[in-house]
């Protein structure tokens, strides 16, 4: 596959913005213009792979095994040995940022899902 690159010109002020854009989304301007461009093409860009977390408990060693089954039927270590404090650690920055996120697109009910925005504009 060959690669070619395609640039634009931008006004100064909307450079260093859209520069800070993509260094708050941790990602090169490059790879942000890329998925931009895909994106407006309609070309999937994969990002997730399905599959479900599991963690097993490992007694004799008291520790646990973060791992991924999946959908392909193959497994992925994610973390091993594991010790209950990290867990812990983990479920409480979970719960807080998922807190975040409600509070952030305006959940309230229990059994609210979020809509893409797109889908209610008119």
């Amino acid at each position: 596959m060959e690669f070619k690159s395609i640039s634009a010109k931008l006004p100064r002020d909307e450079i260093t913005l859209f520069r800070d854009y993509c260094k708050r989304k941790d990602v090169t301007p490059s790879a942000m213009i890329r998925e931009l461009i895909l994106r407006e093409l309609e070309v999937p860009i994969p990002n997730y792979q399905a599959g479900k977390n599991h963690i097993k408990y490992n007694r004799k060693n008291d520790n646990f095994l973060w791992s991924v089954d999946l959908d392909t039927d193959e497994k992925a270590n994610i973390l091993e040995e594991v010790n209950i404090e990290f867990l812990e650690d983990l479920n409480n920055q979970i719960n807080n940022v998922i807190k975040e996120r409600n509070i952030f697109i305006n959940k309230s009910g229990l059994e609210s899902i979020p809509i893409p925005i797109k889908f209610l504009k008119k």
